[in-house]
């Protein structure tokens, strides 16, 4: 999980770009790359008539250049990190300054070292109070470089829903609970109770600064009890053929292949779902897996990253109030 820096980092959010795709030093049609979904899909590529050696990926990473210019920060650098946890890959890209808050450059892949699906972020890397490489922006959100798909498609997104929970009877007994999901009658949705005094003010309506702290905080904790609440019926969705877990398809499936890279990222996709149904069949180590799902989900609804940036716009805050 993403901690509270000690150290002032960037306000401003950092994005990361993939511009264009190379085969071999071949151009690949941009429909490969979905920027809204952060995905490059890599399977079965038309342009090429021979099993490829290299991919490269050309990247831009941007932020708030007039932040970047009266921050503490010197020595400014940035680089693109390119992982594969099956096969253990980390490796760091230098990009070169472009000006006004902007990087770019290349990402190398080889084929032999990639297989499933690899991850590119970049870090926004500087000297802090004497101390060198001290990482002071990252992207939100990794893009995903997928070696089994053709089509980079976009995440499924679940359906919300206001809804007074004191007037329906299947809800009443939660009419105290801010929010429910709710999975019966096919793809997941997730309830609003808007029953709850104050809380559609802060989700939709927010306006000062603490308001908008408060509504960040509060919609990464419903995200992240919504991917938990997933996750465990898709769960319990899995089938078993021939003493084999099956994956379950539909959205059971896509959130169980989002959330087992995060919960155990020593394994395969295939051997974290055998993991998993034996768990549960055999309500061992029960402990150690709600570890792991409070950690998976965290990651999904970054709430990681939106409490560190609460902490420390609150801190911001409440200095320029003593400067006051």
């Amino acid at each position: 999980m993403k901690s509270v820096f000690p150290y002032q980092v960037l306000g401003s959010d950092v994005t990361l770009r993939i511009e264009r795709l190379f085969v071999d030093n071949k151009p690949i049609r941009l429909e490969r790359i979905n920027d809204r979904a952060q995905v490059v899909a890599l399977d079965d590529l038309d342009e090429t008539t021979q099993k490829w050696a290299e991919v490269r990926l050309s990247v831009t990473v941007g932020t708030d250049g007039a932040e970047l210019v009266a921050g503490p920060w010197e020595n400014l650098k940035c680089v693109a990190i390119l992982t594969n946890r099956r096969t253990n890959v980390y490796q760091a890209f230098p990009l070169l300054p472009k000006g006004d808050g902007k990087w770019g450059g290349d990402v190398e892949l080889r084929r032999d070292e990639h297989v499933g699906r690899s991850q590119v972020t970049a870090g926004i890397v500087a000297t802090v109070e004497d101390v060198e490489g001290r990482i002071i922006g990252v992207p939100e959100a990794a893009w995903d470089i997928d070696f089994e798909t053709k089509v980079p498609a976009s995440e499924r997104s679940m359906k919300i829903r206001w809804i007074d929970f004191t007037e329906h009877d299947h809800l009443k007994e939660y009419r105290d609970d801010p929010w429910l999901v709710d999975s019966e009658a096919g793809e997941p949705v997730l309830l609003l109770n808007s029953s709850v005094d104050g809380l559609r003010g802060v989700l939709e309506n927010a306006s000062t600064a603490e308001q908008k702290l408060v509504r960040e905080i509060m919609a990464s904790q419903v995200a992240s009890e919504a991917w938990s609440a997933m996750f465990n019926a898709a769960i319990y969705a899995c089938d078993m053929a021939e003493g084999e877990p099956q994956w379950p398809g539909g959205w059971h499936e896509d959130v169980l292949r989002r959330m087992v890279p995060d919960l155990y990222p020593e394994l395969s996709p295939d051997e974290a779902l055998i993991a998993l149904v034996q768990a549960r069949a055999e309500g061992e180590n029960g402990t150690d897996l709600q570890r792991r799902l409070m950690h998976g989900s965290g990651v999904q609804s970054r709430k990681p990253r939106k409490v560190s940036t609460a902490l420390r716009d609150l801190r911001r805050m409440a200095n320029k109030r003593e400067a006051l």
